[in-house]
């Protein structure tokens, strides 16, 4: 059946299939007639979602639900303080990075490092260094303080000049011992340690490399010892002394009164001048006394007498003259290498005597210094030979006293000092008491 709307106030009335409401537009719980009802009432199916209210947070979004509305819902933001609560500050965000804390927008300040710097590693060079000793740590610190530091590779560094870590190498530092430098880190050193071999009163004592030690000079400090030691070692602490064997420094090595390191010498020198010979007194060391016996060179000639000390006649003739040859010999031997020169002084005294003429000849006093060398014995005598040119003796026809300078570089030999007086054709004075004398009164070395 159909039926039709009617309208208050008299309006005219329509069949469904004019209208174009349905269901869905209709609220639900509401009838209608509409489009979808064929002239019947209808019940409306639109939800009635009254006065919708919702807030949002930043990222959050709603779908608006089908239906009705009545116009005074809300849907608002949550404040931005609200949605970006926080306590970052600039200092803790990275310069040229921006966030919001809040509600308000904070620019980073910390600064970011390459601590490559300019690709030569030295970005992040540090001037402030040290050894903290109660942590036994080494700390540096960073250049820039607070900043972000970073590298490509994701390994930034802190580095500081090598140079202030010392400029020591292993050849300075001792064995065992390590160190640091410009040059590396917990190196060894190489300076070997050299060992005391004892101790003398307490102090310690090292021996000289190979036992070397030698006397030299040494510029405007002049005469030394010097000791070899090692060089690039390092002595043991508490060593005081260095020691080289010496084993010929003993007093009676060593010239009579003179020390050498710390030894006083008790042997007679020798080599030094001396006055071997003086008067009645042998000095012991060169000539200890007279030879006595006989002479003769390898021929059948024989010097005689030989004589001890001096000699003195007082018998002398007034009638016919006399002669008289006598010889003075020392001993032991004196090797004549040590010396430049040798001085005789003796002497020949004639008192009231008169030397006479015989066959033409004039009597005559002289005197002659021999060097000669031992040969051999023969039945007591001792046979010498001349040990180079012998020395001749003055040529005065008279008495005196004769010193003869020698020359004796050339006898590099021992020898015995022989000494000679020939007295020719003395006659004494009638009514006179005459003396005839002769001896040797000093023997000098010249060095």
């Amino acid at each position: 059946m159909a039926e039709g709307i009617v309208l208050q106030n008299g309006g005219g009335g329509g069949a469904s299939d004019e209208l174009t409401a349905t269901a869905a537009n209709v609220l639900a719980g509401r009838t209608y007639v509409g489009a979808d009802t064929e002239d019947e009432a209808g019940a409306g199916t639109m939800p009635d979602n009254g006065a919708m209210q919702r807030v949002l947070r930043a990222g959050e979004n709603i779908p608006i639900p089908e239906g009705y509305h009545n116009g005074s819902g809300t849907v608002r933001a949550a404040p931005l303080a609200e949605q970006t609560p926080g306590n970052a500050t600039a200092g803790d965000i990275l310069r040229g990075k921006t966030t919001w804390s809040n509600g308000g927008r904070v620019d980073g300040s910390i600064p970011i490092i390459d601590t490559m710097g300019n690709g030569d590693g030295r970005g992040n060079n540090s001037p402030w260094f040290g050894i903290d000793g109660n942590n036994q740590t080494f700390w540096v610190e960073l250049l820039h303080r607070v900043a972000y530091y970073t590298r490509s590779d994701g390994k930034p560094h802190v580095t500081i000049d090598a140079a202030a870590l010392g400029n020591a190498i292993k050849e300075q530092v001792l064995q065992g011992a390590r160190f640091s430098c410009q040059y590396g880190i917990n190196v060894e050193g190489t300076i070997p340690t050299w060992h005391a071999s004892g101790d003398i009163g307490g102090q310690k004592v090292i021996d000289a490399f190979q036992s070397t030690a030698f006397a030299g000079d040494y510029g405007v400090k002049g005469r030394g010892v010097f000791m070899r030691i090692l060089g690039g070692v390092y002595t043991e602490p508490g060593t005081m002394w260095c020691f080289a064997p010496a084993n010929t420094i003993l007093p009676h090595n060593i010239r009579e009164g003179v020390p050498i390191l710390g030894t006083f010498g008790t042997m007679k020198d020798y080599a030094a001048s001396c006055v071997p010979f003086d008067g009645a007194h042998f000095d012991g060391t060169h000539i200890s006394g007279w030879a006595s016996g006989s002479f003769r060179y390898p021929t059948t000639q024989t010097w005689k007498p030989l004589q001890v000390g001096d000699f003195g006649y007082t018998g002398i003739s007034s009638q016919s003259p006399s002669s008289y040859n006598l010889t003075w010999a020392f001993t032991p031997t004196v090797h004549l290498g040590a010396f430049r020169r040798a001085r005789i002084t003796a002497f020949i005294d004639i008192r009231n005597c008169q030397f006479v003429y015989r066959g033409g000849v004039r009597g005559y006093a002289a005197m002659s210094v021999s060097f000669m060398r031992i040969v051999g014995g023969n039945q007591g005598a001792r046979i010498v030979h001349g040990a180079g040119a012998a020395t001749g003796g003055f040529q005065q026809h008279d008495a005196g006293v004769y010193q003869f300078d020698i020359p004796v570089e050339t006898f590099n030999e021992p020898v015995v000092i022989m000494v000679n007086a020939d007295i020719s054709q003395v006659q004494r004075i009638p009514q006179k008491d005459a003396l005839v004398r002769a001896g040797v009164s000093r023997v000098e070395l010249i060095a």
